[in-house]
C-alpha cells in the first residue's frame, strides 16, 4: 500500500483528510494518511506508520480518550463517527469531525478506513455552551445514528439466505446469530442460544470424518475451514449445511468463530431423489426385460407342444405327454404370473397381513403334499424336525405357507440327486408377553451361494446364473417374496452360504399364541367342501373373450348348470330386463369389457325397479388384487372369483352365494 493518499484541492480546502489503520496480530497498528490528513495531525515530516499511530493516540484529548475507544472498537464491526478534541502540536486544540468503516476486502487482518475533518472553526463561533450543548447533540445523533446502523445490517443479515453465527472462543459467549442460524439451530432467540450452544454444537453431525480433527485445531490456530455438517441429525428440525468457519480477533483482543452456514437440504432431498428415480428406472427396465424373457419361457412351451399336439393328434400315449407338459407349463406360467403380481402388491404398499388361528404342525402335511413328487425323483433325503411348545399361533396362513414353500421349492431345486435336506421349525422365548419366536430352519447339500452373490439374493428377478446356465428353472422372485412377507410380519431372514457347501435360510418371526378356545372358535368356523354340482341352476355369463367364455360354460355345463352368454355388459342388462323375475338365478360378470364395463352394468342391474334388481352378481375377472376385489363387492357384486377358472373355487362360490 502506499504510504501517502492522493488527496485533491475541494479535500484540502474543506479540511478533510483520508486515512487507513492496519492491524494484525503480533505488529504494531499502522496509520497511513493523505498530505492533508498529516497537516491536520501537524505532522511535518516523513514518520512510518506505526509512529503516526502513536503520534496520534497521543493527541487526542485526555478527557475524550474514552469515547474515542468506543469508538475504535465499533469501527471493526460497523460504520460510525465521532466528533472529539485533538490537540495540534501547533494549532492547539481543535474539534475534528472522524468517519470510519472496516474495509471488508482485507482478511489477513483488521483494516479500516475513514476521513478525519477539522470543524474547529464552526464550533468556536458557538458559544461555549451553546458547543457544548452542540456537542452533545451531535453525539447523541452519532449514537442514534450507529444504533440505526446496527438494526440496519442486523436486518441485513437476518435477510440472508445463509446463517451467520459468531462466539468467543473459548467461553463461547454468543456475539451475534442471524435469523437463519436461529432458525437451523432450533433456537428462538440469541439468548436461548447462549444457554443451549454448547449442547447443540456438540449435536452436530460430520459426514467427513477429518472434519472434527481440523476444527479443534481452531482452538490454537487462526486458520478458516470449509465443511459439511448435519444440523439437529435426527430432530424435527434436522437441517444439512455447507459450512465455512474462520477465527479472527476482535477489537476487545478475544479470538472469535465465525461461522457461515448454506442450507443445502432441499438439494441433498432432490439428489435422494434423482437417485432413487435413477435407480427405480434401471430396476424397472430390468424387471420388464427379465419378466419378457421368463414369460416366454413357457409361452414357448405351449405354443410348441400345442403344434406337436397337432401333428400328432391321434397318438394317444405321444398325445398324453405332449399335454402332460403343456399343463406343467401352464402351472409354470400360472405360477410367474402370480409371482410378478405379488411383487408388484408387495412394492406397492397395498400387501396386509391377515391373521387366523392355524396350528404350525400343518405345515408337514402341505410339505408332503406340495413336495414329495420331487423330492421322490431326485432321492433327495428330507429330514423334518418341529421343537414347538405352542404350535397354534395367529398367522397368515398363506403367507407362512408361501414362505416355507419358497425356501423348501429352492432347496429342492438347488440340491443335486441323492443330497439332504433338514427342515426345522423349533419355538424361541420373547419378551412379549402372549407371543413366541418361531424360527424356520431350511438347510441343504445343494450347490450353495457365493458370498459376493448374497447381497443381491433378495432383488426381484435376481439369480446367480440364469436358467440357461444352471439348467435349473426359475423367476427369481421367490426369494424377494420371502423377504417381503418376513418384514411385513417384523421377523428377520439370515442366509448362511458357500458355493459347493449348501446354503442355509433361518427365518425368526413372532406369533401370538392362541388359546385353545380361540383356536377351537376358527376351526369351526370352516365349512366342509361340498360335492361340485350345480343342478338346474340358470345362469347369465356376461363375458367378451370368447375363449375364456366357452372354458367357462363347458365348466358350468358340466356341473349341470344352464348358462346363457352376453358379450358385454350392456347386452347383458338387456338380456335380463327382457326375461322374467326369476328366470336367472345369478349372473357372472366380467369386469374389462367393451361398452360397459362390469361394474357399470351392475350399477344399472341393482337399479331396476323389481325383484331382478336383487339378483346374485359374481365378478370374474383377472384383477387378482385385494382392492379389486373390494371394488367388486362395493360396486354391488356378491361375490369375487379370478382367472383362469378353479372351477372348485367357482362353484364354491356359487354354492354360498345361493344359498345365503
Amino acid at each position: 500500500m502506499s504510504q501517502k493518499i492522493n488527496t485533491n484541492k475541494f479535500l484540502k480546502n474543506v479540511r478533510i483528510g483520508l486515512w487507513r489503520i492496519e492491524v494484525e496480530e503480533g505488529k504494531l497498528p499502522r496509520f497511513y494518511a493523505d498530505e492533508v490528513m498529516d497537516e491536520l495531525l501537524g505532522i511535518t515530516e516523513e514518520i512510518t506508520p506505526e509512529e503516526r499511530f502513536a503520534f496520534h493516540r497521543r493527541c487526542v484529548h485526555p478527557d475524550d480518550m474514552e469515547m474515542f475507544l468506543e469508538y475504535s472498537d465499533k469501527l471493526t464491526e460497523t460504520q460510525t463517527e465521532i466528533v472529539y478534541r485533538y490537540i495540534h502540536p501547533i494549532s492547539g486544540e481543535m474539534f475534528v469531525r472522524c468517519a470510519g468503516i472496516r474495509d471488508n476486502s482485507v482478511t489477513s487482518g483488521i483494516s479500516i478506513i475513514g476521513t478525519h475533518q477539522d470543524i474547529s472553526e464552526t464550533i468556536r463561533v458557538e458559544k461555549e455552551k451553546e458547543a457544548e450543548r452542540r456537542l452533545a447533540e451531535l453525539n447523541n445523533e452519532l449514537r442514534q445514528e450507529a444504533e440505526r446502523n446496527e438494526n440496519y445490517y442486523r436486518d441485513l443479515l437476518d435477510m440472508q439466505s445463509c446463517g451467520v453465527m459468531a462466539y468467543t472462543l473459548p467461553g463461547h459467549r454468543v456475539i451475534h446469530m442471524n435469523a437463519k442460524a436461529l432458525q437451523m439451530y432450533g433456537f428462538k432467540s440469541v439468548e436461548e442460544a447462549q444457554q443451549r450452544l454448547g449442547a447443540a454444537l456438540r449435536k452436530v453431525y460430520y459426514p467427513q470424518t477429518d472434519t472434527i480433527k481440523h476444527l479443534k485445531k481452531l482452538r490454537n490456530e487462526d486458520d478458516m475451514v470449509d465443511y459439511e455438517c448435519v444440523i439437529g441429525k435426527g430432530e424435527s428440525n434436522e437441517c444439512h449445511a455447507l459450512a465455512k468457519t474462520k477465527v479472527v480477533v476482535i477489537p476487545s483482543g478475544e479470538r472469535a468463530v465465525i461461522t457461515t452456514f448454506l442450507d443445502v437440504s432441499d438439494m441433498i432431498t432432490l439428489r435422494k431423489a434423482l437417485k432413487q428415480a435413477e435407480e427405480g428406472s434401471r430396476a424397472k427396465s430390468s424387471f420388464l426385460f427379465a419378466m419378457s424373457h421368463d414369460l416366454r419361457t413357457p409361452m414357448n412351451a405351449i405354443i410348441g407342444y400345442t403344434a406337436l399336439m397337432e401333428k400328432h393328434w391321434g397318438e394317444k400315449e405321444v398325445t398324453a405327454g405332449y399335454l402332460q407338459k403343456l399343463k406343467e407349463a401352464g402351472n409354470f406360467l400360472m405360477d410367474l404370473i402370480g409371482n410378478i403380481l405379488e411383487v408388484a402388491r408387495i412394492e406397492s404398499g397395498k400387501e396386509t397381513l391377515t391373521e387366523t388361528a392355524w396350528n404350525l404342525c400343518n405345515l408337514e402335511d402341505t410339505l408332503d403334499l406340495l413336495l414329495d413328487r420331487d423330492i421322490y425323483k431326485k432321492q433327495l433325503t428330507l429330514k423334518k424336525n418341529m421343537e414347538l411348545q405352542h404350535p397354534k399361533v395367529y398367522c397368515d396362513v398363506l403367507k407362512i405357507q408361501e414362505i416355507t414353500m419358497n425356501l423348501l421349492s429352492n432347496a429342492v431345486k438347488y440340491t443335486p440327486e441323492g443330497g439332504t435336506i433338514h427342515f426345522t421349525i423349533r419355538e424361541l422365548p420373547y419378551e412379549r408377553e402372549g407371543y413366541a419366536l418361531f424360527q424356520t430352519v431350511v438347510e441343504d447339500t445343494g450347490i450353495g451361494i457365493s458370498k459376493e452373490y448374497i447381497p443381491h439374493l433378495f432383488e426381484a428377478f435376481s439369480r446367480e446364473k440364469s436358467s440357461s446356465e444352471s439348467g435349473i428353472i426359475g423367476t427369481g422372485l421367490g426369494l424377494r417374496i420371502v423377504k417381503k412377507f418376513v418384514d411385513l410380519m417384523e421377523g428377520s431372514i439370515v442366509v448362511e452360504s458357500e458355493i459347493g457347501e449348501g446354503t442355509r435360510f433361518t427365518v425368526t418371526i413372532p406369533h401370538r399364541i392362541a388359546t385353545a378356545n380361540e383356536y377351537i372358535s376358527e376351526e369351526n368356523a370352516k365349512e366342509l367342501p361340498e360335492e361340485i354340482k350345480l343342478n338346474n341352476v340358470r345362469i347369465l355369463l356376461a363375458e367378451d373373450n370368447m375363449l375364456n367364455a366357452e372354458i367357462a360354460m363347458t365348466l358350468l355345463a358340466d356341473a349341470n348348470a344352464y348358462v346363457e352368454l352376453a358379450p358385454d355388459g350392456e347386452k347383458a342388462l338387456s338380456m335380463l330386463k327382457r326375461a322374467t323375475d326369476g328366470y336367472y338365478d345369478l349372473i357372472i360378470m366380467d369386469i374389462q369389457m367393451p361398452h360397459m364395463n362390469g361394474y357399470e352394468a351392475t350399477k344399472n342391474i341393482r337399479g331396476l325397479p323389481d325383484g331382478r334388481c336383487r339378483i346374485p352378481i359374481i365378478a370374474m375377472t383377472a384383477n387378482a388384487f385385494e382392492e379389486d376385489r373390494k371394488r367388486a363387492i362395493e360396486s354391488g357384486m356378491n361375490g369375487y372369483v379370478t382367472k383362469p377358472i378353479k372351477i372348485e373355487e367357482l362353484i364354491s362360490t356359487i354354492k354360498k352365494i345361493l344359498k345365503s
